[in-house]
């Protein structure tokens, strides 16, 4: 991580994560962001709601995050190619602890979009764990693509400690 002396000013985009110990601040993508066992909190929110609320409130809410950092990423690198583009929100996911992402797209078509995590950070093909990465793409790739899309078939491995899905046309 970088230290707070190179921390970006006014939430520009950085090829790092930012740590600023005095200040109690991580940034990602130029985001503050907060370092949680994201797990417990898909867990505790399906606990207490149910997995097919806590999937579509964590959808709803990583949806919608999703969109937001890719539209920032447009906006901050207006001449970035589709695949420089989802490469930076890939670099994002490792950057933050959610395992590394590849994102696999054929012909840049969205009928063709695989996304695969290995160590992924969070762990389940069910309720807000479902929903918390991959619904994150979901819109980052709507944004990118101008095209709504949805999260389908999502499978772990637990042998090869690898989660992965297909985004899809909505």
């Amino acid at each position: 991580m970088g230290s707070e002396s190179s921390l970006p000013k006014g939430g520009q985009l950085s090829e790092e994560a930012f740590w600023n110990k005095e200040n109690g601040e991580i940034q990602i993508l130029g985001q503050r962001h907060t370092a949680i066992d994201a797990q417990s909190l898909c867990n505790f929110l399906d606990s207490i709601v149910g997995t097919q609320v806590g999937e579509v409130i964590m959808h709803s809410l990583e949806f919608r995050l999703g969109k937001s950092d890719a539209a920032r990423l447009k906006d901050e690198r207006p001449n970035a190619t589709l695949d420089e583009c989802v490469e930076q929100l890939a670099k994002s996911d490792r950057l933050s602890g959610i395992g590394i992402t590849r994102v696999t797209l054929a012909g840049n078509s969205q009928d063709s979009i695989r996304v695969e995590i290995t160590n992924p950070s969070v762990k389940g093909s069910a309720g807000a764990a479902k929903s918390f990465i991959f619904s994150w793409w979901a819109g980052a790739l709507s944004s990118l693509l101008g095209t709504n899309l949805d999260v389908n078939g999502v499978v772990y491995s637990e042998e090869k400690n690898v989660i992965g899905c297909r985004i899809v046309p909505r």
